[in-house]
């Protein structure tokens, strides 16, 4: 696609505002063109979603180690909430990435993640 697709005449019945066009890349490429469907998107997003989980679940439970060594009695129970919230919260998220693999294995679709 060039970027005349973006471009529409005053008056014609495909006037109006769309948004891949109104948004370009640092080369001038229209958004619409390069990532055509949301799914495109979406595969760049998820992995790095994956590392962000990960350094946030390190930094959890750096917070509960703090806790658990430095507030005493109260930071014991602080401590144990924030690495069981933590650990539900990973449990999920592999549960989530491990049934999208089961659905990619059974009806073969291609989901690249």
């Amino acid at each position: 696609m060039s970027e005349s697709s973006c471009a529409t005449s005053p008056g014609s019945s495909e006037a109006g505002f769309e948004l891949g066009c109104a948004y370009t890349l640092s080369d001038g490429t229209p958004v619409k063109d390069v990532y055509t469907s949301p799914s495109t998107l979406v595969n760049l997003i998820v992995p790095n979603l994956f590392v962000v989980a990960g350094i946030a679940v390190m930094i959890m439970v750096i917070l509960a180690g703090y806790k658990f060594l430095i507030k005493g009695q109260k930071g014991i129970q602080e401590a144990m909430k924030i690495v069981l919230t933590t650990g539900v919260g990973i449990v999920v998220m592999f549960i989530a990435y491990w049934v999208v693999q089961i659905i990619k294995q059974v009806t073969g679709a291609d989901i690249p993640l």
